[in-house]
């Protein structure tokens, strides 16, 4: 039938005192599940069928559940079994987590827009690559508005990862308190005692961030320098910029502008949270904040550039390791 055609029947039946109603949205019926792992192993995704629904009935955007699999999105509370409420819509945003069909096989992962506007499916374990979408066919088929949970249930690897963890840290500790090198070093909760398998020197560190930044400091961005290019570097054990703070605090009491953790907060966002080697000024520009300037960023870049360099490679004890 024409166009014209269905317009003149639909036309008929509305007088005749019915409400028909076109079925003209696509909703999935999806018998695989969605991983929460590489898409690969989705399964056969051609298996998945679509039914046609009028509009009025399940609106533009209309919603289907489907389970996941895999523990690629665990950080955001996503685990396997869970039923994932989807809500059908192509137009997403960066940082939402959605279902895509990549190459034939569906996953969920958070979408991302990276500095040069490539775009990636990002899962939430480390464990798991960033999918780069580039060189692939791919489309996002909605976005996961909320999750149904079954019976909780433990992974034993994970289980066995944290015993292991904890013997590891009892088994450093003992050797450390057992080691008269370490007892010239600060016990701290920032920083890491270790790096590839070897002692941090922290008197090095802390007489490089005196000589680079505190003695020409003039302004909170030297601090943020410092933390930017210890966290890169691995020295911090996490983001914590109280703890941070205090520990600048104890090992420069005589600072001229006082270390606090709020001024570090006021840079450690947009562009200068990340990776300083993803700093970039014209993405900077774009980003701009009260009370950040163009010459603020110009002299941030330039502490941690030379802060990093002298730290490079890291200091480290030459003392061998029981591990």
């Amino acid at each position: 039938m024409t166009e014209k055609e269905i317009q003149q029947e639909l036309e008929r039946m509305r007088t005749a005192g019915l409400r028909p109603m076109l079925c003209d949205v696509a909703v999935p019926m999806a018998d695989v599940p969605v991983m929460a792992g590489y898409p690969a192993e989705a399964g056969d995704a051609t298996a998945n069928r679509y039914v046609l629904l009028p509009h009025q009935l399940v609106g533009r955007h209309p919603m289907f559940l489907i389970e996941a699999e895999g523990d690629s999105m665990q950080n955001v509370g996503i685990m396997a079994g869970d039923t994932l409420e989807v809500q059908m819509d192509m137009q997403v945003a960066d940082g939402e987590v959605v279902v895509a069909e990549v190459d034939g096989a569906y996953t969920v992962k958070t979408f991302y827009t990276d500095d040069e506007g490539t775009q990636w499916l990002v899962p939430e374990n480390d464990n798991y690559d960033p999918i780069l979408l580039t060189g692939h066919i791919w489309r996002i088929v909605g976005k996961v508005t909320g999750l149904r949970r079954g019976k909780p249930q433990s992974s034993f690897s994970t289980c066995a990862k944290a015993v292991m963890r904890l013997r590891r840290k009892t088994a450093e500790g003992s050797d450390m308190a057992n080691s008269k090198a370490f007892d010239n070093q600060p016990r701290n909760l920032v920083f890491k005692q270790f790096v590839n398998r070897q002692r941090i020197d922290f008197a090095a560190v802390r007489s490089q961030v005196e000589r680079v930044v505190l003695k020409q400091m003039r302004h909170h961005y030297e601090w943020y320098a410092a933390y930017r290019v210890l966290l890169d570097m691995g020295l911090l054990e996490e983001l914590q910029l109280t703890k941070f703070a205090q520990q600048m605090q104890v090992w420069f009491p005589q600072a001229p502008i006082a270390c606090k953790a709020d001024s570090l907060g006021d840079y450690a966002v947009g562009h200068t949270s990340k990776a300083f080697t993803l700093w970039n000024i014209d993405v900077f520009r774009q980003e701009l904040r009260r009370g950040q300037s163009v010459t603020g960023f110009n002299v941030l870049y330039h502490r941690c550039e030379e802060l990093r360099a002298t730290l490079f490679p890291l200091p480290t004890l030459d003392l061998a390791l029981p591990f």
